[in-house]
């Protein structure tokens, strides 16, 4: 048995387009875990900087992490810390993002 879409080729490229546009894989990124002193499980800087980089366009290298808030979640009965917000900085520029949002933020900029 074969099936063959009956919709002109035009509408299938547009519809892959519009789908393509909707599901951004660059935006799906792995968030890792560590056991922190307290028991609870952290997430690492790693992977901060892999999330910031993912989602700005930063190189991981080039992020200097400066200050953050975190959020939890409860799973299995463990404590699961991840970052909601952060401050950083890139080439002395300093930047800050809720992961919705980024902005120029000259409070975190190097001082010359």
């Amino acid at each position: 048995m074969t099936t063959k879409s009956h919709q002109p080729e035009f509408v299938a490229e547009i519809i892959g387009k519009t789908l393509d546009h909707l599901i951004d894989d660059r935006k799906r990124v792995a968030v890792d875990f560590e056991l922190a002193e307290n028991g609870c499980m952290e997430e690492t800087h790693v992977s901060l900087k892999r999330r910031i980089a993912a989602m700005w366009g930063f190189q991981t290298s080039g992020i200097e992490l400066l200050e953050a808030s975190t959020t939890w979640f409860e799973l299995g009965g463990m404590q699961f810390n991840v970052y909601s917000s952060v401050q950083f900085s890139v080439n002395g520029k300093g930047w800050s993002t809720d992961f919705k949002t980024i902005a120029r933020d000259t409070a975190y900029d190097e001082k010359e």
